[in-house]
């Protein structure tokens, strides 16, 4: 297959123009390798512009042989051109980026010996459509295969190492419990298989084919930022029997007790009140709901999670309850349509850019003592701090005051 590939020594390579020499490195049939240590170099970048890739288990410097175990970051990024690519089982790690933006790339093996394939490897490969893993990592990156927006299936066989896949395609843990991923490509109906125990944070995330997901009465727990992105789903159902979770008629996830509030659809619209029973909104839950005009936080709620309500551009009304404590990052970005923000007494922690994007919002008040993140506000926002009952002191914009990323305090700013 391979006639020995051979070069004289290790040197440093410039690898383009704008780059920095790398070194302990040798070009080889238009591969750079990199020495790691003895015996050992990685995949540094490909330089070669044929759609059929073969990359060799070993290489010879010096007549002395070097496994490759390693695709380095970025190796393969942008090789639009590629069409296939071919891996030695020799390869333990796939490093971020690796193929990233490798948008002809239709197919991957992941070779047998991968322990570890690192966050965003395969960002961007738009083409990809089936991933096989003849015996599978010891971990993926959560993002791993974010931005394939044509990936159907995995195919995993049971038993053969940490992940397993069934006849949909859909990432599993070996014991078929653990749900990692939805292809990216899934469309219609998603009906997650009973005798899942979990749903992992991220799982549908830019599924934006999936109209409906079906939760079993199985599932124990569903992660953070599940259905992120998913813009067209109009309805989540769950089990009338499932003991932790939740459904109610606009089709929003709830915690069984309703003191949580997972996710909604996209098809929510017009005035939310949310139940006096929730105490926490988490992250992503109302997500671009554009379809929402006015949002009232009930007493009892004490988080707002990052991006909770971010892109609900149809929002003028906001009301938020003396009970709320934390408003997370991005908790109201791009809410265009807010014009003017009482944040309560209890609030204690506004995160990074929480109302940031709000571009018709013009006047906030904030209580003392409450701690700001980075550009929480838009630049021309008018801002009021709270000295007591019925008392403010205005600050001017957010673009002059320099408090912000603060405590707020009378020390601060002009105040």
């Amino acid at each position: 297959m391979f006639g020995r590939p051979t070069a004289k020594r290790f040197e440093d390579v410039k690898i383009d123009a704008s780059s920095k020499a790398a070194p302990d490195c040798a070009e080889i049939g238009k591969t750079v390798y990199q020495r790691i240590d003895e015996g050992r170099v990685r995949v540094l970048r490909y330089l070669g512009d044929k759609p059929h890739a073969e990359i060799p288990p070993e290489i010879f410097v010096a007549k002395r042989g070097h496994s490759v175990v390693e695709i380095a970051e970025k190796a393969f990024a942008k090789c639009s051109g590629l069409v296939s690519v071919k891996l030695p089982d020799t390869v333990e790690t796939i490093g971020d980026y690796a193929f990233e933006d490798c948008s002809s790339l239709k197919e991957m093996t992941i070779p047998r010996g991968t322990l570890g394939i690192r966050g965003s490897a395969f960002h961007g490969c738009t083409g990809l459509e089936t991933v096989r893993m003849p015996d599978s990592p010891k971990r993926i990156g959560k993002y791993a295969f974010e931005g394939c927006s044509s990936l159907k299936a995995f195919v995993a066989e049971k038993g053969k190492g940490e992940y397993s896949s069934d006849k949909d395609g859909y990432l599993y843990d070996e014991d078929s419990e653990r749900l990692f991923r939805v292809p990216y490509a899934s469309t219609g109906t998603v009906d997650v298989p009973p005798g899942t125990k979990e749903i992992a944070g991220g799982a549908f995330s830019d599924c934006v084919g999936v109209t409906s997901v079906r939760i079993p009465a199985s599932v124990q727990k569903i992660g953070d930022r599940v259905f992120s992105g998913c813009g067209a789903i109009a309805m989540i159902y769950v089990n009338p029997r499932n003991p932790s979770f939740r459904s109610d008629l606009q089709g929003i996830l709830y915690d069984s007790e309703v003191t949580e509030v997972v996710r909604a659809p996209n098809s929510v619209t017009g005035e939310l009140e949310v139940p006096a029973t929730v105490r926490r909104i988490r992250m992503n839950a109302f997500e671009k709901c554009s379809g929402l005009t006015s949002v009232t936080i009930p007493y009892g709620t004490t988080a707002i999670e990052d991006s909770a309500f971010e892109g609900c551009t149809k929002v003028r009304k906001l009301s938020l309850s003396g009970s709320v404590r934390t408003i997370g990052e991005k908790a109201f970005k791009g809410c265009s349509g807010i014009t003017s923000v009482t944040i309560p007494d209890s609030v204690e922690e506004i995160g990074d850019g929480a109302f940031s994007g709000c571009s018709r919002l013009v006047s906030v008040s904030i209580p003392m003592g409450t701690r700001l993140g980075e550009r929480v506000f838009p630049a021309n926002c008018d801002i009021r701090l709270e000295r007591g009952p019925g008392k403010k002191l205005n600050i001017g914009s957010a673009s002059s005051a320099p408090w912000i990323g603060k405590r707020c305090s009378r020390r601060s700013g002009t105040a």
